[in-house]
């Protein structure tokens, strides 16, 4: 029976970790006591498979002697302020997800097509009944017992004849997603006030044709010198309107307010300073798109910016997927 109970002590010894782990309340516990008497008594937890193994330390026998005194030293993690390089590194990471998301949602939804086409006859139109029921009729057949009673019509381009004829006018009823690329101001701390690169990712949703609400990222940096970086972060609420059509081309306004916050490095004679401000924004233009199908459109757009006292013009380009 002993026998046993070893092997199976060393199947399970083997299962776990050689780590074991001084729970905090124990930490504190020991600090309070005599350094000759803490290891009089001390709680372990040994660790499960994969635990954490740290680094080994030098053995300790049984007539080691006791040294009392300082040990290592130790200081908490410092907190790493980001720098505007580092900053401008990574919004350009969120701006390749961004426009991958772009590419993706181009070739589900903005390519699909919703308009006119024209079909033989007698192509077969697929009816889902109200139930579950399913049957199909050819488009000569319909009549409006069928039309009243199918909660879905279904046709397939491979059943017949296909010929697309017209794509339908822009819809933008419905969410919305926007990336635009391209230049705009940005004041640094010596007042000098040049154009960088400016991103923007929106997210938002049209109640109208014509008006739509969304909420702009902006992200842009340029360098004043090999080690003098720039960045600038906007988060805002924006209204756009486009009440003006002349087929495929529409234009209006679009205006938003929010926030924005800049980083610049400003090197000196020994290391480099991060500067930080946030400032008010308050911004406005035109804006222009072409519509490429009904639910796809490339958006051009030219405004200025107002962050606090300072003034930045702006002109970007890219997509918009309704």
């Amino acid at each position: 029976m002993r026998r046993r109970l070893s092997v199976i002590s060393l199947v399970l010894t083997g299962c776990l970790s050689s780590t074991h782990v001084i729970p905090r309340e124990e930490l504190h516990r020991l600090a309070t006591i005599p350094p000759e008497q803490r290891g009089q008594r001390v709680r372990v937890i040994q660790g499960g498979p994969g635990a954490e193994s740290p680094p080994e330390a030098p053995r300790v026998g049984a007539s080691t002697v006791i040294i009392v005194g300082a040990g290592p030293v130790w200081s908490p993690p410092a907190y790493a302020r980001p720098s505007a390089r580092s900053s401008s590194d990574e919004a350009k990471w969120w701006l390749v997800v961004a426009a991958v998301a772009a590419v993706v949602l181009v070739f589900t939804e903005g390519m699909r097509f919703d308009g006119w086409v024209q079909l033989h006859p007698m192509h077969p139109i697929h009816l889902f009944g109200p139930n579950g029921e399913w049957t199909w009729v050819p488009l000569a057949q319909l009549d409006e017992n069928a039309a009243s009673w199918a909660t879905k019509g279904f046709i397939r381009p491979s059943e017949g004849p296909w010929t697309e004829l017209e794509h339908a006018p822009l819809d933008r009823v419905g969410f919305n997603y926007n990336l635009l690329l391209g230049t705009g101001e940005v004041t640094g701390v010596d007042g000098t006030r040049r154009a960088g690169f400016l991103g923007h990712i929106e997210l938002g949703y049209f109640p109208h044709p014509f008006v739509g609400v969304l909420l702009d990222i902006g992200l842009g940096w340029r360098s004043n010198g090999p080690y003098n970086d720039i960045f600038q972060s906007r988060w805002a609420l924006e209204i756009q309107a486009l009440p003006l059509v002349a087929r495929p081309f529409h234009a209006g306004v679009w205006g938003e307010v929010g926030g924005a916050w800049r980083l610049e490095d400003i090197p000196t004679e020994n290391f480099i300073v991060t500067y930080g401000r946030s400032s008010f924004l308050a911004a406005g233009g035109v804006m222009m798109q072409l519509e490429l199908t009904a639910r796809l459109a490339l958006t051009g757009r030219a405004g200025i910016a107002l962050l606090d006292s300072d003034k930045a013009l702006e002109a970007t380009i890219g997509v918009s997927i309704y």
